[in-house]
């Protein structure tokens, strides 16, 4: 029989798959990259032009990176970029609608996923089953804070 380390650590491993696997499917539907759907995610929550260098910070890339994922959403007309008033060095991105609404489609889709997952657990168990799992996740960020 195997120990209980060998069986939390297979969990760890499935849960991480099945978050890639859910992260890969909202990427697919916007046919973005992992950075431009973070990006877009971000902006979309701040709502308000952000300048680039924030932006770098914010998302722990460098400037050049940021700008290649702007310019990649420019392109599919999901942001939009422009100089500020302010600094004219200085350049804004922001959300545009076709972007908001692509961003409230994946949020919908991972809804419509969670609320599938629901339907197929014990319905007398589903509160019972998310306290287990808050404890196991409160678990492991202490085990992963302490080291």
């Amino acid at each position: 029989m195997k120990s209980f380390v060998d069986k939390y650590a297979e969990l760890s491993r499935a849960v991480y798959q099945l978050c890639s696997k859910k992260e890969m499917i909202r990427r697919k539907c916007l046919n973005l990259g992992r950075m431009e759907c973070d990006l877009l995610n971000f902006l979309n929550n701040i709502n308000k032009p952000v300048c680039m260098n924030d932006l770098s910070v914010e998302l722990k890339v460098s400037h050049s990176r940021i700008t290649r994922i702007i310019d990649t959403l420019v392109k599919k007309k999901l942001v939009k970029r422009f100089p500020s008033k302010r600094d004219r060095r200085s350049w804004l991105a922001e959300i545009t609608d076709k972007g908001r609404k692509a961003n409230q489609q994946t949020i919908l889709d991972f809804m419509n996923i969670q609320e599938d997952l629901i339907n197929k657990l014990p319905q007398d168990k589903v509160a019972e089953i998310y306290e287990h799992i808050l404890l196991y996740l409160n678990a492991y960020h202490e085990a992963l804070d302490e080291k």
